[in-house]
């Protein structure tokens, strides 16, 4: 089950718009489905910005152009979220580098990580990597499904996986494959 499934209409991430859009996430109650998601980004934001550089008001309704997008604020991301969620990130050089040439795919990924672990967490390892091509000397970024046993619907569950995702990836350069190739998790 997908997180969209088991939250219809709330996207972790807010409305993929080429920007961030945390408004929606906003909740007083500390008991609502969401809010560890909410304190997860908000950690996040404080993180990355000390308080004494942006209050807390203005945190609430950030929304950081993809310009700002750098090396530093792309690897914090994805490391932050690589501790919130367990997955591997084998080498995160070339996933980073990827994304600064394809900063449309930024909101995308991180969204797609979050899917994928919600979908797979509980008896897989979830990688990002980028995938290398030999035959067509392409290359693109993948979250592999390993599982030590497979079950036998995960083509089923990755694809709906992918299905949440795709539309974003039009019009966008670059590419992301959520995938499976069927080896064991790597210890």
């Amino acid at each position: 089950m997908s997180y969209m499934e088991i939250y219809p209409g709330i996207n972790p991430f807010g409305q993929y718009k080429k920007t961030w859009v945390w408004d929606d996430l906003k909740d007083t109650d500390s008991n609502t489905p969401y809010s560890h998601q909410t304190e997860y980004v908000n950690s996040l934001i404080s993180y990355a910005f000390s308080d004494s550089i942006i209050s807390t008001s203005i945190l609430s309704s950030w929304k950081p152009e993809k310009s700002a997008l750098n090396t530093f604020t792309i690897e914090r991301s994805l490391r932050s979220l690589q501790s919130y969620l367990g997955f591997e990130f084998p080498h995160p050089d070339e996933v980073v580098q990827y994304i600064l040439s394809h900063p449309g795919l930024y909101d995308i990924v991180l969204d797609t990580c979050y899917s994928t672990k919600e979908v797979f967490g509980h008896n897989s390892q979830i990688s990002l990597e980028l995938y290398h091509d030999p035959e067509i000397h392409d290359e693109y970024l993948t979250i592999f499904v390993r599982q030590n046993e497979y079950e036998p619907d995960i083509i089923e569950k990755i694809d709906a996986i992918c299905q949440e995702f795709e539309r974003s990836l039009v019009g966008e350069q670059g590419y992301l494959l959520v995938n499976t190739d069927f080896q064991p998790p790597v210890v």
